[in-house]
């Protein structure tokens, strides 16, 4: 941290405001009496993240999950929605307490250098979370009019733009139509799991211990079911979609909204993990054992439907788009969050969509096209699953450390026992990560070991030394660098910006910067 200061000037910025008569205000949530009303006030957020739990991407860690390793890895896809709980809990503490995003939290607590080189892998992981969604789209596509691969994932853009499009009449009209679909499709697997007779007993030892079977090449599908599962870019997106759910600052109010607010995730996870296992048990009943069964995925599972075996490939298509698309929303709409707190750059929704679209529609479409079978589809979902699981470690220990901090939440931050818990588990997925980049069959780099001597092999091991190097050195930047100013005072309102966190109605300010443009004021001024 710099001596002078100049990196955390803005927790000393002040917000000037319109004159109060422009002040636009929208009622803050306060307890009912009516725990339904009360509960149903904060349903939303936690529904708009878990939808991403049943996205092609999950889909493809899923069939992979069964297909290789049968019901072994199937107790990591219940401890990853476990630890997705705990996950979303965390980022309502952070949103309802202190009034801000985990982009936020991280940008004003580390120099101007960091602070971008933050917002540039907070980027990179919300991109290739694209990448699946993209794909999906082009298989379903492809399952609907026969088109190759890559002319489906070219429409793309125009099929999210049209999905954008419906935000005109709110986000709830979108997620409802996808709820729909996928909630259709997750029947339709429930009733596919029983037609193709799922081994009961060896689904529950793989659910409760699974783990004792781990191997070393279990490890990559491991890593592909965490990062699919507690996806880095979630912990953006929920921190600031609770932004949408204003409270009064009263401290029982407040505590009574964490409460709720923390619920709320718990029942759409819990959902979302019986469908991930109604595709693990069709995988590893219907593709396990077969050739090339590490090469099935997204784009040819439904060809092994026993009980869906007319209209299988339909209802399969629907789910992928609609998956695709609502996923492709929040990507979008995350992609704004990280710019937000990162960069205090804000542009047209639009403008975003097009942005991410582009970036991730070139590799897929050369892939696409060179590798029209769809098996090299397959597997770049499957790479891109494991990245993100090497990736979110990078939002998984901010998001503890700032929950962990005393000096940052004061009474509200997580102490004793379950300060150790959370740090644990923080630890324990930066090593599955570590351990996945480098041992055999890890999946990543562990063959370089193999090699004969020579000049590749060299090159990889210095490549596994200064990767493992810099994530160390991130990861303990990241724990020992102190938190330069607590949070606003409870009581206190913050001040939003128009157009922030796509909030219309809570507080329109127009405000001044008195610093440049490169400066951004992370949290709300402290007294």
């Amino acid at each position: 941290m710099d001596s002078s200061g100049e990196e955390i000037n803005h927790f000393a910025e002040k917000i000037e405001e319109e004159e109060p008569e422009k002040r636009l205000r929208f009622p803050r949530w306060s307890p009912s009496g009516n725990p339904i009303k009360d509960f149903c006030y904060f349903v939303g957020p936690g529904w708009l993240v878990c939808v991403a739990y049943v996205d092609p991407g999950n889909y493809q860690a899923d069939i992979n999950s069964g297909a290789t390793t049968r019901y072994s890895t199937l107790w990591a896809i219940w401890w990853t929605s476990l630890l997705s709980i705990y996950v979303q809990v965390l980022c309502v503490r952070l949103s309802y307490y202190a009034q801000v995003t985990l982009a936020e939290a991280q940008a004003a607590s580390c120099t101007r250098r960091m602070r971008y080189l933050n917002w540039f892998i907070a980027e990179f992981s919300v991109l290739i979370t694209d990448i699946p969604e993209v794909i999906g789209i082009g298989i379903a596509l492809n399952v609907f009019f026969g088109w190759p691969y890559y002319v489906g994932v070219l429409l793309s853009l125009v099929t999210t733009m049209l999905f954008l499009a419906t935000m005109n009449f709110g986000i709830q009209i979108l997620e409802i139509i996808i709820l729909f679909f996928v909630g259709v499709m997750s029947i339709a697997l429930w009733f596919e799991m029983g037609a193709v007779g799922a081994d009961t007993g060896a689904l529950v030892k793989g659910w409760v211990i699974g783990f004792m079977d781990t191997k070393n090449n279990h490890i990559f599908t491991i890593i592909t079911i965490i990062g699919s599962v507690v996806m880095p870019h979630n912990l953006y997106l929920h921190s600031a979609s609770c932004m949408s759910r204003p409270v009064k600052r009263e401290a029982s109010v407040i505590k009574q909204a964490v409460r709720l607010s923390s619920w709320e995730p718990v029942l759409p996870i819990i959902v979302s993990f019986f469908v991930n296992m109604a595709i693990v048990s069709i995988a590893a009943e219907s593709v396990y054992g077969k050739d090339n069964a590490e090469n099935v995925g997204i784009t040819d599972f439904c060809n092994y439907f026993v009980g869906l075996a007319t209209g299988g490939c339909l209802l399969w298509g629907i789910a992928l788009l609609s998956a695709g698309q609502s996923s492709a929303v929040t990507t979008t709409y995350t992609g704004q969050y990280v710019m937000d707190g990162f960069l205090n750059l804000r542009i047209p929704t639009w403008q975003r969509a097009i942005f991410s679209r582009l970036a991730v529609i070139t590799p897929c479409v050369i892939l696409a096209a060179a590798f029209p079978d769809g098996d090299v589809l397959n597997r770049m979902v499957n790479y891109v699953n494991a990245l993100l699981g090497f990736l979110l470690p990078f939002a998984f220990t901010p998001l503890v450390k700032f929950n962990c901090s005393e000096d940052f939440l004061g009474e509200f931050a997580s102490k004793h026992l379950e300060k150790c818990v959370l740090y644990t588990f923080a630890f324990l997925v930066w090593l599955v990560n570590a351990l996945a980049l480098s041992l055999p069959n890890g999946g990543f780099l562990g063959f370089s070991w193999a090699l004969d001597f020579s000049s590749k092999k060299v090159f990889y091991i210095f490549l596994q030394i200064a990767i493992q190097s810099f994530t160390i050195w991130w990861q303990v930047n990241c724990i020992i660098t102190p938190v330069p100013s607590p949070m606003m005072p409870l009581g206190e309102e913050r001040v939003y910006r128009e157009g922030e966190f796509a909030i219309y109605g809570i507080e329109k300010v127009v405000c001044t910067d008195s610093t440049d443009s490169t400066d951004i004021a992370m949290l709300p001024p402290v007294s």
